[in-house]
């Protein structure tokens, strides 16, 4: 019987997963395709798994989990802080689903974690498992999966009764934005920003940014008006990308991807400034004829 059709369903998912682990799309891909190799050795023979989805995320979970314990040692010497890669394609139908769950706030969370930690909670947030299977998954026990779990959640503040994860500013709202933005008036964006405000700039070292987070609505401004008043307003538009919708911001000196995320209200409470020319990717994540130097 052809595996197929089944990998054609659930590929998408399985990029998702592999995404929220890892941060990057090449990792990601090579989680899935490594995974669709060993189907595939097995596909038609007496060892082909009876439930292809379940053996499928068990492979790709386990694959993003030695990924993501290798790259975590590369991130160690990155220069400043470290933002997940950005999948930009000019043609929006060509997007895959990702599925619920996966966006670019999510995902940036995740990366504080360790590797096991990031598996956990995707594998019990996102893909909905239970602790005896994600324990078989990790090597553990469901016991200490449940722990895991409860301290990766309290170090990410996700959700729970009273609280709620960071997600991404929807299209209409960035939408908004962009047409004040190009108007000149930095002020519509200022004043959504929450007092708590934490701006990212992602450069690997490779473009003039700020070596540390920037914290506060008023040193966020500040930091905003200095690079306006330095290379002058952008031209920005929404642009949709494979984890969500962000801010395309084209100046003078370099085109910035500026991710917004909030806290389940109006307000902002996160800004990634991705400037990092290698991890703006400009291709779908199924595209493997070009891949940019990775740093």
């Amino acid at each position: 019987m052809t595996t197929t059709p089944t990998w054609t369903r659930e590929r998408p998912r399985l990029l998702g997963l592999a995404y929220s682990v890892l941060g990057t799309w090449e990792d990601a891909e090579d989680a899935v395709s490594e995974a669709w190799l060993r189907l595939q050795r097995v596909a038609g023979t007496s060892q082909q798994p009876r439930d292809v989805p379940a053996w499928l995320t068990v492979v790709v979970s386990r694959l993003a989990l030695d990924a993501a314990t290798t790259a975590a040692k590369r991130r160690e010497s990155y220069v400043g802080p470290w933002l997940p890669e950005i999948s930009v394609q000019d043609d929006p139908a060509e997007y895959v689903v990702l599925g619920e769950g996966v966006d670019l706030a999510f995902v940036r969370i995740l990366q504080s974690l360790r590797p096991v930690d990031r598996v956990v909670v995707v594998l019990s947030d996102v893909a909905g498992m239970s602790h005896q299977e994600i324990s078989d998954i990790v090597g553990s026990t469901p016991a200490a999966t449940r722990q895991r779990l409860r301290r990766a959640r309290t170090t990410l503040a996700t959700p729970s009764s009273d609280t709620h994860a960071p997600r991404l500013v929807d299209r209409s709202h960035l939408d908004t934005l962009a047409t004040a933005l190009n108007a000149g008036d930095l002020g519509t964006l200022v004043e959504q920003l929450s007092e708590g405000c934490i701006l990212w700039t992602d450069s690997g070292g490779l473009t003039r940014a700020a070596r540390n987070p920037v914290y506060g609505s008023d040193r966020v401004t500040r930091f905003l008006a200095g690079l306006i008043s330095k290379y002058g307003m952008p031209r920005v538009s929404a642009i949709d990308t494979a984890a969500g919708p962000v801010l395309r911001a084209v100046s003078e000196d370099m085109t910035r991807v500026v991710v917004l995320e909030t806290g389940g209200g109006v307000e902002i409470t996160g800004i990634q400034v991705q400037q990092n020319p290698h991890k703006i990717v400009a291709r779908m994540p199924h595209d493997l004829s070009h891949r940019p130097e990775r740093s």
